[in-house]
């Protein structure tokens, strides 16, 4: 099993990034396979796009939110501040199955990134993608194709020293 931290501006950013790994496939093409036909091995019905058998992902904290300040709030709960909010969308995504076998990584012991390490993906982008820091520069993280990919011990530390709260999956894994 692979978790991954990803951040992005939008949902559709997200499904282009599923889409180019292999995460979502399109379901229920249909393509012209009359040789006589001007539009044979045409795509006449391009289907649906669906996710992966191993592929899951939830917005954080049932919302796509990633706070970076707790907002602050008086006495009687009205609120004083606001919290504040990284801009886009933070989802957690998480491979398994065969999905999760095809992400494993080749052993490569120069590597020292634990989840570059164990998936592909992360490899991939952390030498190939533009890395850079959210929340303060504390969050580094490898952007690829609009995409940030964060390291999960690396949120779980900065929310734990920030007291903010993770996200649970369900079944208890949280972050």
């Amino acid at each position: 099993m692979i978790d991954l931290v990803l951040h992005a501006p939008d949902l559709q950013t997200l499904a282009a990034f599923a889409r180019i790994r292999g995460l979502q496939v399109r379901v229920g093409r249909i393509v012209d396979e009359d040789p006589d036909s001007p539009t044979f091995g045409q795509v006449l019905e391009a289907g649906e796009w669906v996710n992966r058998r191993g592929f899951e992902y939830t917005p954080w904290a049932g919302s796509g939110k990633f706070m970076q300040t707790k907002g602050t709030y008086d006495n009687e709960g009205v609120e004083l501040t606001p919290p504040q909010y990284v801009a886009g969308l933070v989802y957690l995504i998480r491979l398994h199955s065969a999905v999760a076998d095809e992400d494993v990584a080749d052993e490569d012991e120069t590597e020292t990134d634990p989840q570059a390490k164990k998936s592909k993906i992360v490899r991939w982008a952390r030498r190939n993608g533009t890395l850079g820091s959210i929340g303060g520069g504390a969050l580094q993280h490898a952007e690829v194709d609009g995409v940030k990919i964060l390291l999960p011990a690396e949120v779980n530390a900065w929310l734990d020293s920030r007291g903010l709260a993770g996200h649970e999956w369900l079944g208890g894994n949280s972050y």
